[in-house]
């Protein structure tokens, strides 16, 4: 991927077994070659860690690191715009800077069609992030695919008009907000932001782990973007150039800083990264089967939509999406940092109302140990459709039978409760006779 900017620097240093990793800074972009990625460091893995998955050896792709100024140009539209998941910036001193150069311009064309489109097309949280990343810079703003017919990886909340419109007002932004010189004026701390995830992804990540549990997309690049004004909110998004290259991004949101207020990247999060990536997987094999799972993804939804709403999953196809995503997620784990860790991530998962998780999981343990029969997830699909579907069912009528329990203990409650009501008046009116007999 190209990212304009005003730094290049290349840095050469050595990794195990003598070989060496390039790393390209342009626009604070780091190219890794993670082929010698190891042990997860500071993760404390549990002694009982499973083996890999195969022994057939995976191949590294590609991983870029980076801080975006598409990403940071979207995200300063629609914090602009008033949407509260790109107003939880946790670095506060770029945030102030943001507020001293861009508060100005809260009424710029640009920000009163993103406030619109929000209101009227939900455009917000992923939806802002998958345009941006079909862009082919922050400044020209051109798409890097005709957007007709419908690129595959881009979000349907967007259509050709409304996203026409608002690029040529965002190019108008850009221009009007002088947002190339601040983003050239910010390099330093993008250089310290991404130098910091490189490290971290260095120690903690397993990235051929997509492609040997997944099966081989060799030509996808992941990128990891640290999203400065985004908090705790992340993403996975993928799109697919002109000559058929597929990116893979996880935007990871900067949610924690050292003393100095500078980002920093912990061993926790990296469950989240591997969250993110795993969507640009997952979303395509519930998205093949949608008409298979329609019933299911709407019997689940309604049993924990108000939960689901509360994290802005609204529908039942994004709530089979991180069912799927979270199970796989949960596999990870389970093979980098043992069984404590996955059913650690299991009950985290049912906490969020994903209560069927661990079933999840344990089919997809079934899958890992038939590989040779499925070779890719995608292969192992009518499982997973067979387990939605049944799961449903059966969930759907776990859930009456639990409600005509509750029903049942609240109405026996509600009885003994009379009874001990009934028993105390008539023990008072006892005492009163006896006195008045006194």
């Amino acid at each position: 991927m190209k990212i304009l900017g005003t730094t290049h620097l290349k840095l050469v240093f050595p990794m195990r077994a003598g070989n060496l990793l390039a790393m390209t800074v342009g626009a604070t972009a780091l190219t890794v070659a993670p082929s010698a990625w190891g042990s997860v460091a500071g993760l404390a893995p549990d002694s009982n860690a499973t083996p890999a998955i195969s022994e057939r050896p995976a191949s590294s792709p590609q991983l870029r690191v980076l801080v975006d100024p598409r990403v940071e140009l979207f995200c300063i539209l629609f914090r602009l715009a008033g949407n509260p998941e790109y107003n939880q910036a946790r670095v506060e001193s770029y945030s102030a800077d943001v507020e001293k150069q861009f508060s100005a311009y809260r009424d710029h064309s640009a920000v009163k069609l993103a406030r619109q489109l929000r209101a009227t097309r939900g455009v917000s949280y992923d939806a802002c992030m998958s345009m941006a990343i079909h862009l082919t810079d922050a400044y020209e703003l051109q798409p890097i695919v005709p957007l007709k017919p419908w690129p595959d990886g881009l979000d349907s909340r967007w259509t050709l008009e409304n996203a026409t419109n608002f690029l040529a007002l965002a190019r108008q932004f850009v221009k009007d907000t002088s947002f190339r010189e601040f983003i050239e004026a910010h390099q330093p701390l993008y250089e310290t932001t991404t130098s910091r995830m490189r490290t971290f992804l260095e120690k903690e990540a397993h990235l051929e782990w997509f492609h040997d549990y997944f099966g081989e997309r060799p030509q996808a690049t992941f990128t990891v973007v640290p999203g400065l004004l985004n908090g705790g909110c992340c993403y996975g998004a993928r799109c697919r150039d002109a000559a058929g290259n597929e990116r893979l991004f996880c935007i990871l949101g900067v949610w924690k800083t050292d003393r100095a207020g500078l980002p920093e990247f912990t061993s926790v999060m990296l469950g989240t990264v591997v969250h993110e990536f795993c969507h640009s997987y997952a979303n395509t094999i519930i998205d093949r089967h949608q008409d298979e799972l329609d019933m299911a993804g709407r019997k689940l939804f309604q049993s924990v939509a108000d939960k689901m709403r509360s994290q802005a999953y609204g529908n039942a196809q994004t709530v089979l999406r991180e069912s799927l995503v979270r199970a796989c997620t949960v596999r990870y784990h389970h093979q980098y940092r043992g069984a404590a860790a996955a059913q650690r991530a299991v009950k985290n998962e049912k906490r969020r109302g994903f209560l069927w998780t661990g079933e999840l999981s344990d089919l997809l343990d079934e899958y890992e140990a038939q590989r040779d029969r499925y070779p890719t997830l995608e292969s192992f699909s009518p499982q997973l459709v067979a387990f939605f579907n049944d799961y449903a069912e059966k969930f759907e009528q776990r859930q009456a039978s639990w409600r005509r329990g509750r029903w049942a203990l609240l109405t026996l409650a509600g009885l003994a409760a009379l009874i001990v009501a009934f028993r105390a008046i008539k023990s008072h009116r006892r005492k009163r006779a006896m006195t008045q007999t006194k």
